[in-house]
């Protein structure tokens, strides 16, 4: 063993002693994020959080309460190597799989702990030029251009990392019922649109 921490600071170029505290900072720090993020989805399996969503879907969407009301999110990166910047997007959503010709989405955000939201949008053929992405990543292009879109993404767990996800939501089965309802989606709106998911006229 104490060959191989000799071996190990030698490539790093560090002493033993070094080394051997670096490799237990680690340690201890993984185990401290597994502990959160452990501690963090069984908050998030019926988190207020979740149960927030779900109030914003049933008030803001017309017959919401027979919609899937679930989180959302994407992040963009601007820059290159040298200056880079990424900004992060938060979303209330609510869809019906028997009825994939629109998706409701609500901007939202995080303030004192609290989720706010604004005016809720009905995405549909009717203002979306044509859906990209893909089953897992909706990318939602409305007229304007590329700054002119929303990037929906439902991961079955979120837990609290900063910016990145600033709520503990657990929503596997929503997951799986966005999926399935995100194919149909993309596929009604640039059907009826007569365009592919990348936006290219389709010729008949």
């Amino acid at each position: 063993m104490s060959a191989l921490i000799e071996k190990g600071a030698e490539l790093v170029g560090v002493t033993p002693q070094v080394f051997v505290i670096t490799i237990a900072i680690l340690v201890v720090l993984f185990i401290i994020i597994f502990i959160k993020i452990t501690l963090d989805e069984k908050k998030g399996v019926n988190s207020q959080e979740k149960a927030e969503i779900r109030k914003i879907i049933d008030n803001l969407v017309p017959n919401g309460n027979q919609y899937v009301a679930a989180y959302a999110h994407s992040k963009e990166v601007y820059g290159g190597a040298r200056m880079r910047r990424e900004v992060y997007h938060y979303y209330a959503i609510g869809f019906r799989d028997d009825q994939p010709d629109h998706l409701w989405v609500v901007p939202i955000g995080v303030e004192g702990g609290k989720i706010v939201y604004t005016k809720p949008v009905r995405a549909s053929a009717e203002n979306v030029n044509y859906v990209g992405g893909n089953k897992y990543e909706l990318w939602l292009m409305f007229p304007g251009g590329k700054d002119s879109k929303y990037i929906i993404k439902v991961d079955g767990s979120n837990t609290k990392m900063g910016k990145e996800c600033q709520v503990n939501i657990q929503q596997q089965e929503e997951e799986k019922a966005f999926t399935s309802f995100a194919e149909k989606f993309q596929e009604c709106v640039n059907a009826q649109r007569g365009v592919d998911k990348k936006g290219r006229v389709v010729k008949k």
